[in-house]
């Protein structure tokens, strides 16, 4: 279940789908223990939008990488404003 604050964020997996209007505000990282339930990838993006709703009041986040440290699921992204 997605949060109503991760809700107002748009995530993209690709650079190239982010509008042209948007103004990047800065990076943004999510950690989830890759143990977590529901599945960990799901819970880190739905994180990573609270994370640049919360940091930068943004609207959409471009999420352009993901790794396993570890026993984390790592995600990196790029907050913007669209608005």
């Amino acid at each position: 279940m997605t949060s109503p604050t991760a809700e107002k964020v748009t995530l993209y997996n690709d650079e190239n789908a982010v509008p042209e209007r948007c103004e990047k505000l800065g990076e943004v990282t999510a950690a989830v223990c890759a143990n977590t339930t529901p599945c960990p990838a799901e819970v880190m993006r739905k994180n990573i939008r609270e994370k640049a709703f919360i940091d930068y009041s943004a609207d959409a986040v471009w999420l352009y990488n993901t790794t396993l440290s570890g026993t984390e699921v790592v995600g990196y992204g790029i907050a913007y404003s669209c608005n």
